[in-house]
């Protein structure tokens, strides 16, 4: 849960709980200070009014979390893995030769890739990708990578609700800051 939405629900429960006790105060002082008896049916009623309102704020906050969290359960979670590393003569990675699209998350279902290079567009469908699962996007030289890699995935997760994500690898600021590729060691 983000900071913003703790704070929002301190505030709402902070709220609630400042209520309550004005309540509870303004009957005591009409009751005790004033001698006006308001019956301690209205009271009761009242403060347990006032609870059963917080309790069901409190339910529907839950709630909503719970939604969110089994919403991200269900989706998929997709990643861009370079491999097949080119070394230059010294043995550093100079590159890569294929790029893969890979699920971390839930099955993606329906899944039409568009994946952009030099202002090249090359367009793939396949039908499913499970937990796991590569799908190669790209394969060549390294020397052909340049700009902006461009991954546009649009898919259908378990619940047939269409989503897209863009992904995306920026080759000239890779190579403006003299990064090396860091090869991936599958455990």
């Amino acid at each position: 849960m983000s900071d913003s939405r703790k704070l929002t629900y301190t505030a709402i429960a902070v709220l609630f709980i400042l209520l309550f006790f004005a309540l509870g105060y303004v009957s005591y002082y009409l009751y005790v200070q004033l001698g006006i008896s308001t019956g301690s049916q209205v009271v009761l009623s009242i403060v347990n009014g006032i609870a059963t309102s917080v309790l069901a704020f409190v339910a529907f906050m839950n709630m909503r979390e719970a939604r969110r969290g089994r919403s991200e359960m269900v989706r998929p979670h997709l990643s861009l893995e370079p491999s097949f590393y080119e070394y230059d003569s010294q043995g550093q990675i100079r590159g890569f030769n294929c790029l893969n699209l890979v699920n971390g998350g839930a099955v993606a279902r329906d899944v039409e890739i568009d994946i952009t290079i030099k202002d090249r567009t090359n367009l793939f469908y396949t039908s499913s990708i499970g937990t796991s699962d590569r799908v190669q996007i790209w394969s060549g030289q390294s020397d052909e990578l340049g700009g902006n890699i461009i991954v546009s995935v649009k898919y259908k997760n378990m619940f047939n609700k269409s989503l897209v994500e863009v992904l995306s690898i920026n080759m000239d600021s890779i190579k403006s800051a003299q990064r090396k590729f860091a090869p991936l060691h599958k455990t």
